[in-house]
C-alpha cells in the first residue's frame, strides 16, 4: 500500500507505516516463539499466558478495527470487492463466518464504546466480545439496555469464567427482553423433540433431540445421577486391578459411553415393574431468590388482570441484581414453568437471600441432609479457581478444618470436588472475603490463586 493509501486509512497509524508495524510485530512474534521457559518460575509463566492473551485480544481488535476502516475509507472498492468483509475474506483466505463475525463486531462495537475500548485494551477476551456482539445483533429488543449496561457488563467479563459470564448474560436478556422474562409461547417446550437413527453401514444407533428447560434439566440430572454409578463402578474395578495407584486412564469407559449406559439404564429401569430396580430418586432441586419465588407465585395466582399488564408493561417482575432461579448446578429455569412444576410434582424448593441458603444448624462431624444441601447452593461449581465440576458431584468440606474447630455449619461448608479437596490436605485454603462474599484460595505461601 502507498503512503496516500496509508493515509487514507484513517490516520490511526500516526507516523508508522503499516510495513513498519508489521515489521515490529513480526520480530515480537519471533522472540515470543523463541522464549524458553526452561527454569521459569510459576508466577513468570502464569504471567506469560496472561501476557500473551492480553496481545492475542488487542490483535484480535486491532483486525477488527482495519476492517471497519476500510469500509468507511472506501479501500475494497479498488479492486472491485463489493465490501470490506469481501476483501478481508479473499486476502486473509477466510471462511464466510469468520469474515461476517469481524464485520458485525466492528458495527457493534462502534455503538458499544466501553467494550470497544475494553477490547483494544485487552481487559476484556474475544469469546466474551463475541457473546456481546452476537446478542447486540441478534436481540434489537435490548439494544438500547445493553448500551446502559455496559460498567456491569465489563466486570463480568473480567471477574468471571467464562461459562458464568454466558449463563448471566443469558439470564439478563431474558429478563430485560421487553417480550419478557420467558418466552411467551412456551418456544423451547414447543420445539421439544427426540429421534432415534440407525446408521445402515455400522449399524449403531444415534439419538438427536431437544427439550424445554424444565425438562431436560429433570433428564438431565436423572442421567447424572446413574452416570454416576456407572463412573463408581468403574473406579471399583480398576483399583480391583491396580491398587491404590488407580487413575483415570485405567477407568474401563469414556465419559460419554458412561452417559450411553446410564441412558440404557433408565430406559430398563422404565421398562421394568420390579421395584429394586427404581432410579436414585427423583426429587428436583430448585434454587430461587426469595423475591423472584414470590413474584412468580403471585403472576400465576393472580387474575386481576391489571395487575399482570402493568408488571409486564413495566418489567418489574423480577430484579437482574438478584434474581435466581435454577438447578443446583447452576442450569437457568423458566420462572413460571418451574413454579407451577412445583405446585404439582415432588420438587424441592430452596429459598436463598444474598447468596446465602438459609442457616441450618448441626452439631454432626460431617455435612449431610439438609446441611450437604445448603453447602452445594454456595457455588453451581467447585469453588477452586478455574474448575467447573458441577456442585453435584463435588464433596462438602469444612473452609475452616473441623479438627481445628470448626464448625459443621452451612456458613463454614465449601462445595469442593474430590481433587481439589485432596489438595486441602496439601497446604492450600479457602475462604470467603467478608466484603464481597467472593470465595479465595491460597497457596502453601500465602499468596491467592487469581
Amino acid at each position: 500500500m502507498d503512503s496516500a493509501g496509508s493515509e487514507q486509512l484513517g490516520g490511526g497509524f500516526g507516523r508508522d507505516t503499516p510495513a513498519a508495524v508489521l515489521a515490529d510485530l513480526a520480530s515480537v512474534m519471533d522472540r515470543m516463539h523463541a522464549l524458553p521457559l526452561d527454569g521459569c518460575w510459576h508466577h513468570e509463566v502464569r504471567a506469560l499466558l496472561d501476557g500473551f492473551e492480553v496481545g492475542a485480544r488487542r490483535l484480535d481488535a486491532a483486525r477488527v478495527a482495519v476492517l471497519g476502516e476500510i469500509q468507511r475509507s472506501g479501500l475494497h472498492e479498488v479492486d472491485g470487492h463489493a465490501s470490506a468483509k469481501v476483501m478481508v475474506r479473499r486476502t486473509c483466505r477466510l471462511s464466510g463466518p469468520e469474515a461476517l463475525r469481524r464485520e458485525r463486531q466492528d458495527h457493534a462495537l462502534r455503538h458499544l464504546p466501553l467494550v470497544a475500548d475494553a477490547y483494544r485494551a485487552g481487559t476484556v477476551g474475544t469469546e466474551q466480545v463475541n457473546l456481546v456482539v452476537h446478542l447486540y445483533v441478534k436481540n434489537t429488543r435490548v439494544r438500547e439496555a445493553l448500551v446502559e449496561f455496559q460498567p456491569d457488563l465489563l466486570l463480568l467479563a473480567t471477574d468471571c469464567d467464562y461459562p458464568v459470564f454466558e449463563q448471566v448474560l443469558r439470564q439478563w436478556e431474558r429478563l430485560v427482553d421487553t417480550d419478557g422474562p420467558e418466552p411467551r409461547d412456551d418456544t423451547g417446550r414447543r420445539q421439544r423433540s427426540f429421534s432415534l437413527s440407525q446408521d445402515p453401514e455400522t449399524l449403531a444407533w444415534k439419538a438427536k433431540g431437544s427439550l424445554g428447560p424444565l425438562e431436560g434439566a429433570k433428564v438431565h440430572e436423572l442421567l447424572r445421577r446413574l452416570a454416576d454409578r456407572e463412573r463408581e463402578k468403574d473406579w471399583a474395578e480398576a483399583r480391583a486391578e491396580h491398587g491404590d495407584n488407580t487413575c483415570a486412564a485405567d477407568l474401563g469407559r469414556t465419559e460419554a459411553q458412561r452417559w450411553a449406559d446410564a441412558l440404557l439404564r433408565m430406559a430398563e429401569m422404565a421398562a421394568s415393574a420390579d421395584p429394586d430396580t427404581q432410579g436414585p430418586g427423583s426429587e428436583h432441586v430448585i434454587v430461587w431468590d426469595a423475591d423472584t419465588y414470590q413474584a412468580t407465585v403471585h403472576r400465576v395466582t393472580c387474575n386481576d388482570p391489571a395487575c399482570a399488564a402493568g408488571a409486564h408493561a413495566t418489567n418489574k417482575w423480577y430484579d437482574p441484581a438478584t434474581y435466581h432461579c435454577e438447578t443446583l448446578d447452576g442450569h437457568r429455569l423458566e420462572p413460571v414453568e418451574a413454579v407451577l412444576d412445583s405446585f404439582h410434582h415432588h420438587v424441592r424448593v430452596v429459598l436463598v437471600t444474598g447468596g446465602q441458603p438459609t442457616h441450618v444448624g448441626s452439631r454432626r462431624r460431617l455435612f449431610t441432609g439438609r446441611n450437604r444441601l445448603a453447602v452445594k447452593l454456595q457455588s453451581p461449581t467447585c469453588i477452586w479457581p478455574g474448575c467447573w465440576v458441577p456442585t453435584s458431584v463435588c464433596e462438602a468440606d469444612h473452609a475452616h478444618p473441623h479438627a481445628v474447630g470448626g464448625k459443621t455449619r452451612p456458613e463454614n461448608g465449601i462445595p469442593l470436588c474430590g481433587r481439589h479437596n485432596r489438595w486441602k490436605q496439601k497446604g492450600y485454603t479457602t475462604g470467603r472475603d467478608p466484603d464481597t462474599g467472593r470465595w479465595r484460595t491460597y497457596r502453601p505461601d500465602g499468596t491467592e490463586i487469581p
